[in-house]
């Protein structure tokens, strides 16, 4: 779906085509450029401003080969550039990244409700007392489906050290949601 997106922007102009790309990636761009920006309306301007960009340059779109991680990669650059240019922080925020913790767990009766709210909580917790970068890896991970090779090209850190740091996040919320599945088995 992508590359025929990639593909009729590149090659016939296709407008139409460029709005569904921008409406399948904003929401994920936006969440991950506020967490470095601590602004989502600032955010949003950021992933606009890309995608103006990406559209200027559409002629080459084709020769993407992997448009996901390339997106991701200039929401990173310009929201670090952002920030360096405006002085506000000089640093990488992975503690105050706020994407939200999908629920993967079954509610179709009242007591399943019950056991996947404890459940959900639990996780959530353990996910928000992860340390700073091993939270952002996980969430873009698990949740936001990106793979470890993306993730490593993204943040510019080894497949290896993504693959450390989800065992890690594995490992703790595991530790965190045992004693709920030992009560509801």
């Amino acid at each position: 779906m992508i590359s025929a997106w990639q593909e009729k922007i590149a090659l016939h102009d296709d407008a139409a085509s460029f709005e569904q790309l921008y409406l399948h990636f904003s929401p994920e761009l936006t969440r991950f450029a506020t967490s470095f920006l601590m602004d989502h309306s600032l955010a949003e301007d950021i992933v606009a401003d890309t995608f103006v960009t990406l559209w200027k340059k559409r002629s080459t779109l084709q020769a993407i080969d992997n448009l996901r991680v390339y997106l991701y990669s200039c929401i990173r650059n310009a929201s670090l550039n952002y920030i360096q240019h405006h002085q506000k922080r000089m640093f990488f925020p992975f503690d105050q990244l706020d994407v939200p913790l999908e629920s993967y767990f079954d509610t179709s009766n009242p007591e399943q409700q019950y056991i996947s709210r404890e459940l959900h909580d639990a996780a959530a917790r353990a996910v928000e007392a992860l340390p700073p970068k091993c939270r952002m890896i996980f969430r873009l991970a698990r949740e936001e489906g990106l793979r470890y090779k993306e993730i490593a090209s993204i943040l510019n850190i080894s497949v290896r050290t993504i693959d450390s740091q989800v065992a890690i996040a594995l490992k703790r919320i595991h530790a965190a949601i045992a004693p709920y599945l030992v009560r509801y088995p």
